[in-house]
């Protein structure tokens, strides 16, 4: 190869690497460099690996922390009324469906722009008393499932073109069962069969656009998603002369994998 060919080149790939790399690195712990596009190393089934929140809630001058933490399947929440000693504490487990080797807490993005999210745990809390002979648990089940749209939001302020992703919410639905064990130190080591004792369960459906939760890509890659959502929320309700007020704020944060 002659001088004016090599120089050539070389030219041409200094003029093709900037708009290579500039494509790559967008949130801090992205990689500096990928071969496959953001909305490819989105679009999957990702489960939650880890989870933090911390979320403060001002109702009436009282503010309540609750601080929910996921590792693998192991499931924590911490409720402490701010200023006091006053302190509940939760653990459970999110739940496993049959022949699943993960926990029912995951996310799907396909190509078309259809998002959903399922988010099924459990908890139990020991209600017996110091002086009863009778053991009384309280378990509770949740799933959380939610249908709509995603996409990546423009550069705005401090964040770069798709920097964020945007998960627009449609179809909402929250289903709790409440089961009541309840058994006595006569039963012999007997095991006491649930009870149930509550069933709630709420459906909400919104417009397109009315209802989006907007989280911060911290990092994107092919086998690792890290998401980060700032919550600062107001919500005020009035209903025949009855109001209800209370303002959240605090974050979360997720680590998502592939679903195997």
């Amino acid at each position: 190869m002659n001088a004016k060919k090599s120089l050539s080149l070389a030219i041409a790939i200094l003029v093709v690497l900037p708009i290579v790399f500039s494509g790559c690195k967008k949130g801090p712990e992205d990689p500096f460099l990928s071969f496959r596009s953001r909305k490819a190393r989105v679009c999957g089934t990702w489960t939650v690996t880890n989870f933090e929140s911390e979320i403060v809630r001002k109702v009436n001058n009282i503010n309540t922390k609750t601080q929910t933490t996921i590792d693998g399947e192991t499931w924590k929440q911490v409720i402490s009324i701010v200023g006091t000693d006053s302190v509940r504490t939760l653990n459970g487990k999110i739940t496993k469906e049959p022949n699943q080797e993960e926990g029912s807490y995951f996310f799907t993005f396909d190509d078309n722009g259809k998002a959903t999210m399922t988010y099924k745990y459990e908890f139990d809390e020991d209600l017996s008393s110091e002086d009863d002979d009778v053991s009384t648990i309280h378990q509770t089940k949740v799933t959380e499932e939610m249908t709509g749209t995603w996409n990546f939001l423009a550069g705005i302020d401090e964040y770069k073109n798709k920097e964020r992703l945007a998960f627009v919410i449609e179809d909402k639905k929250t289903t709790t069962y409440e089961y009541e064990l309840i058994s006595n130190d006569d039963d012999e080591g007997g095991v006491s069969l649930p009870r149930l004792i509550g069933t709630n369960v709420v459906n909400d459906r919104y417009s397109n656009g009315e209802m989006c939760t907007v989280y911060a890509i911290i990092e994107l890659r092919n086998k690792e998603i890290k998401l980060r959502q700032n919550i600062n929320t107001f919500y005020l309700r009035n209903d025949n002369g009855v109001g209800e007020s209370y303002q959240d704020n605090g974050y979360e944060l997720l680590t998502l994998k592939p679903r195997k």
